[in-house]
């Protein structure tokens, strides 16, 4: 009816973010997981491969445990939105040629203890900023610097996850938790 001249939800309206860091390839993840195989401690390659065929956030990979699994899936009560989900240990990555289930296989037996998924030497786990600070030592160690954005994370594990499933057909949105 002419009653306003401007659109009141633009002051709410959510802003576009542009991404200022750089997206992890899946070569580039080979070259670290590689580099972590060879020259770091076991949990360290093993981290890596869970992060990117669960798709999940560092801190719920840190907490993971052996009785986590059940009924055929790996249950995660996600530590930043509350998300529960249950990954069928059947989920494949195709690009790695892993399953979940192979991923966890994978996490016994090289250290002491079966409680966490990730851990030590001493059976205990690895503090978060230690995950990503060993991400970072592999990185460092195996791919060239790039000079514009700041450097792959960890957390680009999960970005690079979801964009594998998503050509691969599966549902990212359950798969990651997102509403």
């Amino acid at each position: 009816y002419g009653w306003l001249d401007r659109n009141p939800a633009n002051q709410v309206k959510a802003q576009h973010v542009t991404v200022q860091r750089n997206r992890l390839t899946l070569a580039q993840w080979q070259a670290i997981h590689t580099h972590a195989i060879e020259h770091m401690p076991p949990w360290v390659s093993r981290m890596m491969t869970l992060a990117l065929v669960s798709g999940q956030r560092r801190s719920d990979i840190g907490k993971m445990r052996f009785c986590d699994v059940w009924d055929e899936h790996l249950h995660v009560e996600q530590a930043k939105t509350g998300a529960r989900l249950a990954l069928p240990l059947t989920l494949r990555l195709d690009s790695i040629g892993v399953t979940l289930g192979e991923a966890i296989e994978a996490c016994r037996g090289y250290a002491i203890g079966d409680d966490f998924l990730i851990r030590k030497h001493n059976g205990k786990p690895p503090g978060l900023p230690s995950l990503s600070a060993r991400f970072e030592e592999a990185r460092e160690a195996s791919i060239p610097v790039c000079k514009l954005g700041s450097p792959v994370s960890l957390h680009e594990c999960r970005s690079l996850s979801e964009r594998l499933y998503r050509d691969q057909g599966v549902n990212t949105m359950v798969l990651l938790g997102h509403s």
